[in-house]
C-alpha cells in the first residue's frame, strides 16, 4: 500500500538538503483555542481545516487538546498514531500524520498522556519544530489546542501566526476568553488575535460579544483584537458529529458550514507562506 507518510518525509528531506541557496519557507501556523470547554473549538478547527483545504491549501490539523480531543473522530480518522507519540519521541509529526477528508493531514489527540502539566517544554518546543520543518510540502497548520489555562497552550499561543479565539454568547465563555486572552498573550502582544463567536443566535449577538471582549482587551491589556465573524447555532453541526463527518462535507451548504468557509478566506489573505532566514 501506498505510504503517503514515507512521501512527506522525503519531500521535507529534500527540503532540508536544499541547503541555503534558497530562503526557506515555513507553514503558516493558525491556533484554534477556548476558554472553556463546551463552547465548539474542535468544530471549529476541524471544518476550518477541511475548508481550508478544500481552497487547494495543503493543510495539517493538530489536535493538541491534551485533555483529550475529538478532532480525529470528527474527521473520521481512526488514531493508530497520536500526537502522545510524537510528544514522547516514539513517532516523528510525519509518521504520524494520517489522510483525512479532501486530502487534510491529521495528527489524532494525545489520549495517552495523563495530565498536560506531565509534557516537558523540550517535548512541545520539538513537536513546533516539527511542524515548522514541514516546509513547502504544508501550507497551512490549524491546531486545536483545546482550551484552558495550560503551559502546554501557552506555547502554542507563542508559535502562532494567528490565534483565534472562540467564545459563545454566554457570559461565563467570554470572561473565560478574555482570561485565556490575558494569560497566554505574549508580552509584546505582535501575534494577532481574533474572536470568533460560535453559537451565536444573529450577528448583533455576535457583534456585542466581540465589542465587549475587544473594550475589555483594549482597556486592561493593551492588546487590539479583531472580530473573526460568527458561526450560527445550528443543529447539523452536532448530527455531523455524531455521524464521524466534517460539516463542511457533510452539509457543506447550511448557515455554519458557509460562515466557517468565510472564515477559511479570510484568515489565509493576510500571507500564506512565512519566510524563514538563517
Amino acid at each position: 500500500m501506498h505510504d503517503q507518510a514515507n512521501d512527506l518525509r522525503e519531500l521535507v528531506r529534500q527540503d532540508t538538503a536544499s541547503g541555503p541557496t534558497a530562503p526557506g519557507l515555513r507553514p503558516q501556523l493558525l491556533v484554534i483555542t477556548g476558554g472553556k470547554g463546551g463552547v465548539g473549538t474542535t468544530t471549529v478547527a476541524v471544518n476550518l481545516a477541511v475548508e481550508l483545504a478544500r481552497l487547494k491549501n495543503r493543510t495539517v490539523l493538530v489536535d493538541a487538546d491534551l485533555q483529550g480531543g475529538d478532532a480525529a473522530m470528527l474527521s473520521g480518522v481512526d488514531d493508530r498514531y497520536t500526537l502522545a507519540d510524537v510528544l514522547q519521541g516514539r513517532r516523528t509529526v510525519c509518521e504520524a500524520l494520517q489522510r483525512g477528508p479532501a486530502g487534510l493531514r491529521v495528527l489524532p489527540a494525545a489520549w495517552a498522556l495523563a495530565s498536560a502539566s506531565q509534557t516537558s517544554t523540550a517535548a512541545l518546543q520539538r513537536l513546533i519544530g516539527q511542524l515548522q520543518a514541514l516546509g513547502t510540502e504544508v501550507d497551512l497548520i490549524v491546531v486545536d489546542a483545546g482550551n484552558g489555562l495550560n503551559r502546554p497552550m501557552r506555547r502554542f499561543w507563542h508559535a502562532a501566526d494567528l490565534v483565534v479565539a472562540v467564545t459563545s454568547p454566554e457570559p461565563t465563555s467570554v470572561i473565560d476568553t478574555y482570561a485565556s486572552i490575558k494569560l497566554h498573550a505574549p508580552d509584546q502582544h505582535s501575534i494577532p488575535i481574533r474572536t470568533l463567536v460560535n453559537r451565536a443566535p444573529n450577528r448583533s449577538t455576535a457583534r456585542e460579544v466581540h465589542n465587549r471582549l475587544a473594550q475589555a482587551c483594549r482597556r486592561f491589556l493593551a492588546i487590539d483584537v479583531s472580530g473573526a465573524g460568527y458561526v450560527a447555532d445550528d443543529p447539523r453541526v452536532a448530527a455531523a458529529g455524531r455521524a464521524r463527518d466534517p460539516l463542511a462535507t457533510a452539509s457543506p451548504r447550511c448557515r455554519a458550514a458557509r460562515q466557517i468557509r468565510r472564515l477559511a478566506k479570510t484568515v489565509i489573505q493576510p500571507t500564506k507562506r512565512i519566510a524563514v532566514t538563517a
